[in-house]
Formats: structure tokens, sequence, C-alpha cells
């Protein structure tokens, strides 16, 4: 299969239009891979009063980002995921990353996860399609970590 450059694959909006969150209970939010910023104005659109974006490929890199906001919303290039998710939790209190399923079993991410279980996921009970082309041939969910008030329940949730 090839690549997409920069490993950008835009986010379907049902993938994440469904999701059952409070987002009045966010201020500020950053969409670090902000690609067509479908997801930033999404997050606009549901009120966050302050919607920060990178995106490598207009020279604006996540791993230069120095701020603090309430939410990082993203679905990260997934070559250097755990990287993506390390970097968020420390400029975030929530963090929603969409992940293959598969990104739970890895040894490599085994002492991540035993110290940072995430508090939600959100299953994909479709798979998504990144290219207009068909779909993955795995599943997908929305992890979620909360590192201060928990404003998403815990559990694991299903999307239809």
């Amino acid at each position: 299969m090839v690549r997409n450059a920069y490993d950008y694959y835009a986010t379907p909006e049902w993938c994440y239009e469904k999701l059952p969150i409070d987002y009045s209970k966010y201020k500020s939010a950053l969409e670090p891979c902000a690609g067509d910023y479908r997801i930033a104005t999404f997050l606009e659109d549901k009120g966050i009063e302050f919607v920060d974006t990178c995106e490598i490929q207009e020279n604006r890199d996540f791993f230069d980002y120095s701020g603090k906001v309430d939410l990082i919303f993203t679905n990260p290039p997934y070559s250097i995921a755990l990287e993506f998710i390390e970097k968020a939790l420390q400029h975030a209190d929530t963090v929603i990353m969409l992940l293959r399923i598969n990104f739970l079993g890895a040894q490599k991410r085994h002492t991540f996860f035993s110290n940072n279980e995430p508090d939600a996921l959100y299953v994909l009970s479709k798979r998504p399609s990144f290219t207009g082309k068909g779909t993955d041939s795995t599943e997908y969910a929305w992890y979620v970590w909360q590192n201060k008030e928990k404003y998403i329940n815990p559990g694991i949730y299903h999307i239809l």
C-alpha cells in the first residue's frame, strides 16, 4: 500500500460528530494535526472559545508546541501516535485520539499503558474510510485520557 505524505488521512466527520461529549466543559482546545481543519472547525462549532492548531505541512509542528489547553483532539499519524499521546498529556487535561483498537496490544507500549490507562474508549462500530476508496482492515476507537476533571465517564462505548 502506498502511504500518504506526512501520514495524512482526513478523518470522516461521522467519526467524531456522534461522540457524546459535553464540549461546553472545555474553553480551549488544540488540534495538533489540523490537515484540512475539519476537526478544528467542528470544535469551534461546538462552542469552544479558543481552538488552536498545528499542521506539519504548514511548518507548525506539534512537537514545538508549548501552550496549555483544556482539550487536545486529533487523529494522529499512526507511525508516531505514542509520541503524540505522550506530548499531548503534557499540554492538556483531556486528550482524545483516534487510534486503531490494536494499538492497545503492542509490547513496546506496555509500559506506557501500564502507567497511562485510557479513561474511556469510544469504539467505532463501522470502519472509517480515510481515503474515500474503501475502508481500512482495522477497527478504530477514540481513546480518552483525563488528567484532572473527569468530564467523560470511564468505560467502553460504541458509536454507530
